[in-house]
């Protein structure tokens, strides 16, 4: 599903936000009475700028006023440096030698930071000559997509030369015919195996008999929805869930009745009424990272979510797309309930949508048959070429040295959520996204509207509602899609100014 962007919105200044001189990474400000307060006003213009040419080391000074790991205040030094017009796009920085002995420093604390300014889009290096501020991207301020949960590119080559080496290797060890001819659908004994190592850090030992893959989460959502129940039947769920899960329903002409949750998560005994009082066999979770608001089910209540699809036979579907990317991913619920639990894990939110694979691991062998029937009636089999190249991608590391880059990459860029948006406006960001309340006079849908116009996709909370539910108003910020963090920052400040705004743009009133 792509997001409408409208282009040609007007530019906005880079340089606002409520909170201007990070100290730890985005981290801690300076304690109160402290002497780490800001020696210039943010964003202003300061006596050391240098002229064209070499940059001068005045900012330096400003490294040791600051808190946290030295390689970060280099980073965040230099970053408002920049902002405030200490160092302009094209001016050669001193050598990393000059800068580590400058401030009495290893070379490899330096060349960290390096790195790290790099990556935000701050500096770019061209060999020899040293490295650069980088000059402003053009559109910087127009078009920003927070509205689909991607996984952030680290490295756009080396996900290139993964693919290339991975097809290669496909191909070397297939035969192309019977590569591309009909297949079962659900996985060959390869995928599985393959499979089954991805699935281990989350689930443990995997059953190949409970086990099926397919074209992604969507297509497993669907089939376990066709496999387990009829037209009209109801599935409960959470007051806000994954959009897939209600184009599903809809599709199918299932019903979708919410069920009662607090700062937890879904209540065990709101679930067991609910699932009496409607006659429900089905309940859909998403607890960890939950899509849209980032919430992490705790162990203790997942524990007692387990015992209350034992007492009432229930099964439940859990889909865990982001488990590998959370900062603390407890115990899969599939783990306390494996007889009454569907696990669905994808490739989409940790790896690339581009590889639609996904795995299922079905409460029971009879449970994984009636689904891959139901994958048959609807799909009859994946794409062997893409389903051959996941698994091989799988199998020879690669797939696991590259989540490392982009769960590193995710984990900034929700730190810097946490730093740059207001606490009274952001309530968690984990995973892939952050969730944030929508403050009177705003609502979600004058939200987006304004938003849109300043070039700016947010998804609000009226995408996630069930029919004819409640909900509170919030906006979901999907932080994954952003070019870089540079992008990402100006982005998030700017949708931070908006809801910090007193009154409404003329055109929403």
């Amino acid at each position: 599903m792509t997001s409408p962007m409208l282009a040609g919105a007007a530019a906005t200044n880079n340089n606002g936000g409520h909170l201007s001189e990070p100290t730890d990474g985005y981290g801690q400000a300076p304690a109160v009475g402290s002497n780490d307060t800001p020696r210039h006003p943010p964003y202003m213009p300061r006596p050391d700028v240098a002229g064209p040419g070499v940059a001068g080391l005045g900012w330096v000074q400003d490294v040791h006023v600051h808190s946290g790991p030295i390689y970060l205040r280099i980073v965040n030094t230099l970053e408002r440096t920049i902002n405030r017009g200490g160092l302009a796009p094209g001016q050669r920085l001193p050598s990393q030698r000059a800068l580590a002995q400058q401030l009495g420093v290893d070379l490899t604390t330096v060349t960290r930071a390096f790195d790290e300014a790099r990556k935000r889009g701050l500096i770019e290096a061209r060999g020899p000559q040293g490295s650069f501020i980088a000059p402003p991207k053009a559109g910087f301020d127009q078009a920003v997509d927070l509205s689909m949960n991607v996984p952030p590119v680290p490295d756009a080559d080396a996900l290139a030369d993964m693919l290339r080496r991975g097809a290669a290797a496909v191909l070397a060890r297939s035969n192309a015919p019977n590569l591309m001819t009909y297949h079962v659908g659900g996985g060959n004994p390869t995928d599985r195996h393959a499979a089954a190592r991805w699935l281990q850090p989350m689930l443990g030992t995997v059953d190949d008999a409970r086990l099926l893959l397919t074209e992604g989460a969507q297509v497993a959502l669907a089939a376990i929805l066709v496999s387990q129940g009829r037209e009209g039947d109801a599935i409960l769920c959470d007051r806000l869930v994954y959009p897939g899960l209600l184009q599903a329903a809809a599709a199918l002409g299932r019903r979708l009745v919410t069920v009662e949750g607090d700062e937890q998560g879904m209540c065990p005994e709101a679930l067991a009424r609910q699932a009496r009082e409607c006659g429900a066999r089905l309940v859909y979770l998403n607890p960890t990272c939950q899509n849209p608001t980032a919430l992490t089910v705790p162990t203790s209540r997942r524990e007692a979510l387990a015992r209350v699809l034992e007492r009432e036979g229930l099964l439940a579907i859990e889909d865990d797309p982001y488990w590998h990317l959370a900062v603390t991913a407890p115990i899969a619920l599939a783990t306390l309930a494996p007889r009454h639990v569907f696990h669905v894990a994808t490739l989409s939110k940790v790896i690339s949508p581009g590889l639609r694979t996904a795995f299922v691991q079905c409460p029971s062998a009879a449970h994984a048959e009636a689904m891959a029937a139901a994958l048959r009636a609807t799909r009859l089999m994946g794409h062997p070429l893409v389903s051959a190249l996941a698994s091989q991608l799988l199998l020879d590391g690669s797939a696991q040295a590259l989540l490392v880059q982009v769960r590193e990459e995710a984990r900034e860029r929700t730190r810097m959520a946490r730093y740059l948006l207001a606490p009274s406006l952001l309530e968690r960001a984990d995973g892939l996204h952050a969730w944030c309340r929508v403050p009177a006079p705003w609502t979600d849908a004058t939200l987006v509207r304004t938003a849109q116009l300043q070039g700016l996709a947010i998804a609000p909370s009226s995408a996630f509602c069930p029919p004819g539910a409640a909900f509170a108003s919030g906006v979901r910020l999907s932080l994954g899609l952003a070019a870089d963090r540079r992008q990402l920052e100006n982005a998030l400040r700017r949708i931070d100014r908006l809801l910090l705004s007193d009154a409404l743009p003329a055109i929403e009133r």
